[in-house]
Order: structure tokens, then C-alpha cells, then sequence
């Protein structure tokens, strides 16, 4: 694998394999563009799963899309599957940030999510995840999937702020927020969600 690698890297360099150029970025007005993520989001451990998908690096990706998208399943292993969790609408937000020194830039990660409720349920559902590794898939309002945590590096459990609240107009439950970082924005994931048991 990795001598074949060096042969693509090395026919990139010479021209012989058309990478992804620069291409124009304008925006036209009047499209739709809805912030927010939608309520559902999907989580498991990341030592769950088999087979990750894969995607293209920027040396030999040809079209944008195939640079920041997926390609191919999440395969788990055996009795192991993505579970769904639930946010409270308006609280769920996805952030990618620049990170690192000049020339070593790459791209931090970040999930919040309000979850209403203390029960014991949730409270040992945050205990189970709080040093565990992590992966996390998050749908936005144009309907589209993305990931948080790699194959190498993990999502983590980052923050959390707990309550009961003090009077009936309070917040009850949980802001909590998960971090991960990888080289780029988070991906893209157009495959399916393995929500039932892996044979």
C-alpha cells in the first residue's frame, strides 16, 4: 500500500494524474441556506466499528466532492451498531475551526447539543462516553451527513454543563459538547447508518 502511495504521489507530481485545482467560489443570490442541525444524531465507540469508509486525499482527489465526502459504509462488528440520540431543536450546532501555527494548519472539531432530562438514563449515558473513543454522525437541515472523530483520531466528550434547574422556568438537563480535529472540515457521509446489530 504504501508503495503504491509513492507511485501515485510521485505520477501527481509529474503531471500524469489530474488533482483537484483551485475553481471559482462565487455564490448566487436567493439560494437556500438553513443553519442548524436537525434533532437526530447517531453515536458509537469507535472500537465498534470494523471498516471505516474512505476518503480521497487532496494529492489525488479530482472534484471537490470527492475530496470531502466518504465513500463506501460504516461496517460494524458483530452485536455492534450506531445509536440514535435526541437534542433539543435550536441547540444543535456543528463548528469547524482553524487551528495550529503557520504552514501546520488543520481543523478542530466541535459538536454542542442541549439534551433535556437528568434522569438516570442520560446521567449513565454521559458516564459511559466521558473517556471513552468516540464516533459521532450529524445531520444538517439540507439533509446532509456529517462525522465527527476518524478512523485515527476519535471524537471525544468534551464539556458539560448539568442542571435540575431552580423554579419551573428553568433549563433541565444537559449542554454538552464533543470535540475531535482532522485535517480539513468534518466530512461528508452519504452512506448508511448501521442502526440495528451487526450479524
Amino acid at each position: 500500500m504504501l508503495f503504491g502511495l509513492i507511485i501515485e504521489r510521485t505520477m501527481a507530481g509529474l503531471g500524469l494524474i489530474q488533482c483537484l485545482d483551485l475553481f471559482e467560489t462565487t455564490y448566487a443570490s436567493g439560494q437556500d441556506n438553513t443553519g442548524g442541525l436537525t434533532q437526530a444524531w447517531y453515536y458509537a465507540y469507535a472500537e465498534d466499528i470494523l471498516t471505516w469508509p474512505t476518503y480521497v486525499s487532496k494529492d489525488s482527489a479530482t472534484t471537490p466532492e470527492q475530496l470531502m465526502n466518504y465513500a463506501g459504509n460504516f461496517i460494524m462488528k458483530p452485536t455492534k451498531q450506531f445509536f440514535e440520540g435526541y437534542l433539543t431543536w435550536g441547540t444543535g450546532e456543528l463548528k469547524w475551526d482553524a487551528q495550529g501555527p503557520m504552514d501546520c494548519k488543520s481543523s478542530k472539531h466541535t459538536f454542542e447539543i442541549s439534551r433535556p432530562s437528568a434522569s438516570a438514563n442520560i446521567l449513565a449515558f454521559i458516564d459511559l462516553i466521558k473517556n471513552a473513543n468516540l464516533v459521532i454522525i450529524c445531520r444538517d437541515k439540507d439533509g446532509d451527513y456529517r462525522v465527527i472523530g476518524s478512523e485515527f483520531l476519535a471524537a471525544k466528550y468534551d464539556t458539560d454543563a448539568g442542571t435540575t434547574g431552580k423554579t419551573g422556568e428553568d433549563y433541565k438537563g444537559d449542554v454538552i459538547t464533543f470535540m475531535s480535529e482532522l485535517e480539513s472540515a468534518p466530512k461528508f457521509y452519504p452512506g448508511v447508518i448501521p442502526v440495528t446489530p451487526a450479524s
